[in-house]
């Protein structure tokens, strides 16, 4: 029995440090190539072109055409994000004394790339908002409520007007007043 204990502990160990080495492997792009696989190159322009047709969907109440549009755009910009704030990551991982040494000057042209990736995460947000809203106005309030839920855990606090739309959404799909 000790030593089928000890076999086990042994596997979960090695199986553990193999997951371990292969999140670390600076050599394993495959996540990344996926992720450019499954929604292709683009620029902010692109980004930005979607936006604009989501929005005007949206507005139309064409929520038929729109829901494609909405979830194409929600991906888009969070990518965008996620590649913007990639931008940043040599600053964000080094150690707090090197933080602390950057000089200012260095320190404030990188301020407005993390404001731009931030306003992409909260244009995810609302077109993720802006989706859930079209399914329930389609009566398929399936799909309406994981979104909801995970917009409403995405959201910022200081983003009162859809925090409130999407969580009366939510509740009045849950009949809650």
């Amino acid at each position: 029995m000790k030593t089928f204990l000890v076999a086990l502990l042994s596997l979960t160990l090695t199986a553990s440090y193999a997951e371990d080495a292969a999140e670390t492997d600076p050599f394993d792009l495959s996540s990344l190539e996926s992720k450019v696989e499954e929604l292709g190159i683009f620029t902010k322009a692109d980004v930005d072109a979607i936006e604009v047709e989501a929005r005007a969907l949206f507005n139309a109440d064409d929520c038929q055409a729109a829901i494609p549009v909405l979830a194409d755009y929600s991906q888009k910009s969070n990518w965008l994000a996620n590649m913007i704030a990639a931008s940043l990551d040599p600053y964000y991982g080094a150690s707090y004394d090197e933080r602390k040494d950057y000089p200012y000057s260095k320190l404030s042209a990188l301020v407005p790339l993390e404001t731009m990736a931030n306003e992409y995460k909260t244009k995810r947000n609302i077109a993720r908002a802006m989706e859930a809203e079209c399914h329930m106005k389609l009566g398929d309030n399936d799909k309406a409520i994981p979104i909801l839920l995970k917009t409403l855990d995405l959201l910022d606090i200081t983003n009162e007007v859809w925090w409130q739309r999407t969580r009366e959404n939510l509740l009045s799909i849950i009949g809650v007043e």
